[in-house]
């Protein structure tokens, strides 16, 4: 509860109020293509990988470890493509990615979390909870989106528009799990739309909405890092009658289907990510050079620490939950092997 309903929310809001709504509507067709098909297709290939290295894993424990690991971290992409000097069109499509894949991953990481812990009783209730939790989720955040928008228009006070963007984000989510809607998708949802009002607001409250969100975001990334950190000796330990060959070759299977499967889905599809040629030109396909940055910026971050932490330690039937240790351990690896990686590279 602390991780999905106080850490998650801010965070995905704060990426929200940063893009441009604009920008990714024209770009919607390659956003999609990152943000829906490759989180689905890293999910499904991890999770497969993971069932079959791994023996204590179930077939949806496994799901639920790939959706983990599934969204790239929006800052350290971002921070990638700065320093390349990337075009913006390509950075368009990085930050659009990393937005909305999140809201992908984690909505696919609800459900198969409720097949893993037993309150899916089949993969076609599986399906029905999945379309329920976008439709939900984007009813209730279009919704409350426009409703934070004209309320912040009526006060024209720049302490109380900053207040109501506080508390928001955790308003949004809880709303959006009570109707079974996703609580991820809501929260994306509203932010793009109140980010699309923000450049009408006044300096003032602009100025501290930046202040206070970056320090809010500094600190909850720091806290779901230290809450993993304190975790990982226990999981550890809970790994110690593991053979090291069983622990070394699930590490090293796993993450390198995270890497290969962006990879290949990038240049896969490369002639579908063509970006719009400049001043109204015809849409042109992003050189192999630009892919294969794009394909390389593929980091995870805080997003999918949070979601490990957030796997229950049972079951509804009060069983342990299948290979939770794994999950954990797995993904800690996952993340701090891509950061690693991309720093080194």
């Amino acid at each position: 509860d602390l991780v999905l309903f106080v850490i998650l929310p801010p965070l995905l809001w704060t990426a929200g109020l940063e893009s441009s709504y604009v920008a990714l509507r024209q770009n919607i067709k390659p956003i999609a293509i990152l943000a829906v098909g490759l989180p689905l297709a890293t999910t499904v290939a991890v999770g497969f990988v993971a069932y079959h290295v791994v023996p204590e894993l179930t077939l949806p424990a496994a799901l639920v470890l790939g959706a983990i690991v599934a969204p790239p971290d929006a800052v350290s992409a971002m921070a990638i493509g700065r320093r390349l000097g990337l075009p913006r069109r390509m950075m368009t499509l990085l930050g659009g990615e990393s937005l909305l894949n999140d809201a992908t991953a984690l909505t696919v990481y609800k459900v198969a979390l409720a097949a893993a812990i037993g309150a899916a009783q089949s993969w076609g209730h599986a399906a029905g909870v999945f379309a329920l939790a976008v439709v939900g989720g984007v009813v209730v955040g279009t919704a409350i989106g426009w409703a934070i928008v004209a309320v912040r228009d009526w006060l024209d006070d720049d302490l109380s528009e900053s207040a109501i963007g506080l508390i928001a984000p955790f308003v949004i989510y809880l709303l959006a799990e009570e109707v079974h809607g996703s609580g991820v998708l809501a929260v994306v949802v509203a932010a793009l739309i109140s980010g699309r009002r923000s450049t009408e607001a006044g300096y003032a409250t602009r100025l501290q909405d930046y202040a206070v969100w970056r320090s809010v975001q500094l600190l909850l990334e720091s806290l779901a890092f230290l809450l993993i950190g304190l975790q990982l000796p226990q999981v550890l330990r809970e790994l110690g009658g593991v053979p090291p060959r069983v622990v070394v070759l699930s590490s090293a299977a796993v993450f390198a289907t995270v890497l290969a499967v962006r990879i290949v889905w990038l240049f896969a599809s490369a002639a579908l990510l063509r970006m719009p040629g400049r001043n109204g030109g015809a849409p042109r396909r992003p050189p192999a050079a630009q892919t294969f940055v794009v394909a390389w910026a593929g980091m995870r971050g805080v997003v999918s620490l949070a979601a490990a932490f957030g796997v229950p330690l049972t079951t509804m039937s009060g069983a342990p939950f299948p290979g939770r240790p794994y999950v954990v351990f797995l993904t800690f690896v996952v993340v701090v092997g891509t950061l690693l990686l991309h720093g080194l590279t």
